[in-house]
């Protein structure tokens, strides 16, 4: 929200996004000079904050003789609802939620001491994603990298990339200022076809890889099944996939397994007017919704995180013929992973 300048995000003072190393991870937040603070009007507009968490993943570093204040206000006003301080090391953040039934509410969060020192407020821990990389070998395909796939050719490593239109004409269309790097040498690894039918032999992969892809697929359960038809027993579904948590989609709900059966029993396979409408939050004759269907654009057709997720995961273990799943997840970041194993 920081780093797009977001209105849902009002700064007051000098704070800048920062990250630190503690105890071996790193972790991202923002550093918050002495009288600075920031508001988040309505914050139960918010997905993580509808169900009144005490603990949301955030953790602070407040240096001796300054504290954190974190506050609960009326919405719009500057009543003060609810309050509590924090100082001290690197300690977990409770919200101090009101006992009651209270509206609309604004979370205050203000920086209080000394001019010399700045309190580290950290938002989440931060993933890697070189254990999936290495989990990607064998012979596999990488769906949507556009111009910078992920999955390189290696030792051991075979791999092609899926997209629907050749790699030369992604590049015009997409990057005409040069803000991907292309990689002219591996574009004879790319094949043009779509995510619903990969234009490989069943049973022929051992990894299917795609990185924010997944939640621009209707028909999930679909889609699932399919790729499961193409690996070879054992191969692995590696994605990367946003949290509607820590992005712009905290401000939608989790799909649900009834929408993914629908989907499933319809035989959807593309983004639909209900798809517009939700993503875009405007009414079905909406004259911005209705062009960007007829230009087909790319938008969020499902909103994931860990719990609906693992949701999915199990129908695709119990129904689909996959064997086991994994889910790393942590508080607030910007998307989680996960690996479906073929049995």
């Amino acid at each position: 929200m920081l780093r797009r300048n977001d209105r849902n995000l009002l700064i007051a003072g000098d704070i800048v996004m920062a990250k630190s190393e503690i105890d071996g991870d790193v972790w991202r937040g923002l550093k918050i000079a002495d009288g600075a603070s920031f508001r988040i009007p309505d914050v139960r507009r918010f997905a993580n904050f509808r169900t009144w968490l005490g603990e949301i993943g955030w953790m602070v570093d407040a240096p001796p003789e300054t504290l954190l204040r974190v506050s609960f206000l009326r919405h719009g006003g500057n009543e003060v609802v609810s309050t509590r301080d924090f100082c001290g090391n690197f300690r977990p953040v409770f919200l101090p939620w009101p006992k009651a039934l209270s509206g609309k509410l604004d979370l205050l969060v203000e920086a209080i001491g000394t001019a010399k020192a700045s309190i580290f407020l950290a938002n989440h821990r931060a993933l890697s994603r070189k254990w999936l990389i290495d989990a990607a070998v064998g012979t596999g395909i990488e769906i949507g990298p556009g111009a910078q796939p992920q999955i390189l050719p290696r030792d051991g490593v075979s791999v092609s990339y899926l997209e629907q239109m050749p790699p030369e004409e992604w590049n015009r269309l997409y990057n005409g200022g040069g803000k991907y790097q292309v990689r002219p040498e591996l574009w004879d690894n790319y094949v043009v076809g779509d995510a619903q039918n990969l234009p490989l032999a069943d049973a022929s992969l051992d990894f299917i890889f795609a990185s924010h892809v997944f939640e621009h697929l209707a028909n999930p359960i679909g889609h699932l099944a399919s790729w499961q038809r193409k690996l070879a027993p054992g191969g692995k579904v590696i994605c990367v996939v946003p949290d509607l948590n820590g992005t712009k989609d905290a401000v939608q709900s989790r799909s649900t397994m009834e929408e993914w059966l629908e989907e499933e029993r319809a035989g959807t396979w593309g983004p639909e007017l209900s798809h517009y409408m939700r993503h875009l939050r405007r009414e079905a004759d909406d004259r911005e919704l209705l062009a960007a269907m007829a230009r087909r654009e790319s938008i969020h057709v499902h909103y994931y995180d860990n719990i609906n997720a693992q949701i999915l995961l199990e129908h695709a273990v119990h129904f689909l013929g996959f064997a086991d799943y994994l889910i790393e997840h942590t508080p607030n970041h910007k998307d989680f992973h996960f690996i479906l194993l073929n049995r």
